[in-house]
């Protein structure tokens, strides 16, 4: 890693039951240079921090043993409703791909 991906990188998700809406995901700071150690972030933070200006990516761990930049997470609004997405589908669920589940 040398340039910033995204001021938040999500490893990790954990849905609903209905699996339509994430309640969880585990969240590192992009310290440019470096991934920050995970924290847990509800939906309801995340959504706020992407309203708010902050940019979210996804990330997985290569088998070269470092992390590989995934998809850029955005919100999108179907009938008054935000979801937390990689792809800007008008399906009415969250998605965040094939990120590991907690």
């Amino acid at each position: 890693m040398s340039d910033k991906w995204a001021d938040y990188l999500i490893s990790k998700v954990e849905y609903n039951d209905k699996e339509t809406h994430i309640t969880r995901v585990l969240s590192h700071p992009d310290n440019g240079d470096t991934v920050g150690d995970g924290v847990d972030l509800t939906r309801s933070i995340v959504v706020s921090r992407l309203g708010g200006g902050s940019t979210f990516a996804t990330i997985y761990w290569g088998s070269d043993n470092k992390w590989k930049r995934g998809a850029n997470v955005r919100v999108v609004i179907i009938d008054n409703e935000k979801f937390i997405r990689t792809d800007a589908d008008n399906t009415k669920k969250d998605n965040l791909g094939e990120l590991p589940r907690f």
